[in-house]
């Protein structure tokens, strides 16, 4: 993922956005038409995403696996923080 001017990119050149129903995805470009956010991330001084001035997601369990979310969409989801890391090639 690349961050550049608040804009979220994936490695495919997805656009990062909070989508209508509150699910953070990667579409387009351009992003999911509806989207709230597909602009404004950021990464804070001690190294999480942030979308406005939220650092906390929300996993919430879909079958066997989960989605991410800006909000809670109630007791099968938990907070999470999203760290940001530099890769190294080797």
């Amino acid at each position: 993922m690349t961050l550049s001017g608040g804009i979220l990119l994936d490695g495919s050149g997805r656009v990062g956005s909070i989508v209508a129903n509150r699910q953070f995805q990667f579409d387009g470009p351009p992003p999911q038409a509806g989207a709230i956010y597909a602009a404004g991330w950021s990464v804070t001084d001690d190294g999480k995403l942030a979308i406005g001035n939220t650092t906390t997601f929300y996993q919430c369990l879909s079958g066997n696996f989960y989605n991410l979310y800006d909000e809670t969409l109630g007791e099968h989801c938990q907070p999470v923080y999203l760290n940001i890391v530099d890769l190294i090639k080797c």
